[in-house]
């Protein structure tokens, strides 16, 4: 047992080198390891799991049109899963339905807009922008976990781990770790004197706003992605610091024509930031 659990770990090790898996799972061999375990377990290529995979708050969670696929595909019912969709607004409802192969008898779960507001799931923005995918997903997603538990194999859908957090996903559209790169560009440019990034206590115009200093154009990063990720990571901060209510957040994203305030550019950022600090100060900053 333990020989195999070698061999598969040196496995992960030679394919966390390669340049075409997942930037995501790259130079992180551990994560592989358990990704090819998983893929095992499943009866599944490794490298079609590490596609359909990732890492949400800690937790490894499959994309849900990847789940629908494999139920899909699974044997087990008659036709693909469909749905019904009733209602509008806040009465919006959807229901996943397909019929056993054995029996040929109907097995549904219907999801409401209401449920999704009970449980706090409309934090995440994309209940607001389309909300009707989303009711799909949740449905489909209760549907398989509850009529063919063995094609998730006990994971969670990275949907519902974003519903949980609110809609604030741990990866990027590039597959990076947000919470890393946030943790790596602060490090890469804070100050010792008060531990944030020089570049920050500029305003959007371009005025200084440093300890009564001047600042000059070359304390700002050359690199534009990491300098916006570093004054993410200071937003993340000021917003529950000062218990900055969620209408506010609401209305910046609106404002801005974003769907969730990690898409903010930097120029929304900076005015957040300072809007922040001019009406609370910058204690606990």
């Amino acid at each position: 047992m333990f020989e195999v659990m070698e061999k598969a770990y040196k496995f992960a090790e030679i394919m966390a080198k390669s340049d075409i898996i997942p930037e995501h799972y790259r130079s992180k061999p551990a994560n592989v390891f358990i990704a090819v375990q998983t893929a095992y377990r499943m009866k599944l290529d490794p490298m079609l799991v590490m596609q359909n995979t990732f890492v949400v708050s800690g937790k490894l969670g499959m994309n849900t049109s990847f789940a629908l696929s494999l139920a899909n595909n699974s044997g087990l019912f008659e036709s693909g899963i469909r749905y019904r969709e009733e209602g509008a607004g806040a009465d919006m409802k959807v229901t996943a339905f397909t019929n056993l192969k054995k029996t040929g008898e109907e097995i549904s779960y219907t999801f409401t807009l209401k449920q999704a507001q009970a449980e706090g799931y409309t934090r995440n923005s994309k209940y607001r922008t389309m909300p009707e995918l989303m009711l799909r997903y949740r449905a489909a997603t209760l549907l398989i976990r509850t009529h063919a538990p063995e094609v998730m194999n006990g994971m969670h859908m990275v949907e519902e781990l974003e519903d949980v957090q609110g809609g604030l996903k741990e990866v990027n559209p590039n597959g990076n770790s947000l919470t890393e790169k946030l943790s790596s560009a602060l490090n890469k440019y804070k100050t010792p004197a008060n531990d944030r990034p020089k570049a920050l206590d500029k305003t959007p115009e371009g005025s200084d706003k440093t300890n009564g200093s001047d600042s000059n154009a070359d304390d700002k990063p050359e690199d534009p992605v990491s300098y916006r990720l570093a004054q993410l990571e200071i937003l993340f901060r000021l917003i529950p610091a000062h218990n900055i209510p969620q209408e506010t957040v609401d209305k910046w994203c609106e404002r801005a024509s974003v769907n969730s305030i990690d898409e903010l550019n930097i120029e929304h950022i900076e005015k957040c930031i300072n809007f922040i600090e001019e009406k609370y100060g910058r204690e606990n900053s």
